[in-house]
């Protein structure tokens, strides 16, 4: 096994759970980075997915709220609407709260290609999936259950 990372926040658990934490971690890092590689025939990057996916669930947003959440400085998410809105990916529109700013939002082809992007993960790991034996897929159905659990419990609303 490896050793966890010197300094990580494991105070009150086993080294087993903490063990148990850093493999998880690890693994769910790389298979989301599988899972979300960059489409080079329309140019995407990691940080251009992730900014159409929060537009797709969180709705329209200002450039600063959308900088905030990405974590990236307000000039570069204006750079990346920007190069966004040239593939028509999303649009803006004015704030209907102040009509000195815009807010951005998906457009139909961002959403259609968020779609495509996610039938292509989808299969992807279906089709690793569809290669392991019965025990493993035994294991991981049992899993699932979990780690959506973990997920609801974890990740910040």
């Amino acid at each position: 096994m490896t050793p966890v990372a010197a300094g990580a926040d494991v105070v009150g658990v086993s080294d087993d759970v903490a063990e148990l934490a850093g493999r998880l971690r690890i693994a769910l890092s790389r298979l989301t980075h599988a899972l979300r590689a960059p489409d080079d025939e329309a140019g995407l990057t990691p940080t251009r997915i992730a900014t159409l996916s929060i537009l797709e669930t969180a709705g329209p947003l200002r450039v600063g709220a959308l900088a905030e959440r990405i974590g990236i400085s307000p000039p570069t998410m204006t750079r990346l609407v920007d190069c966004l809105g040239e593939l028509d990916l999303v649009r803006r529109d004015p704030d209907p709260d102040d009509q000195r700013a815009t807010r951005v939002s998906l457009s139909a082809g961002g959403s259609a290609l968020l779609g495509r992007l996610r039938h292509r993960g989808t299969g992807l790991l279906a089709r690793r999936i569809a290669g392991l034996d019965d025990a493993g897929l035994v294991t991981l159905a049992a899993s699932v259950p979990l780690l959506e659990q973990l997920a609801e419990t974890t990740v910040a609303p």
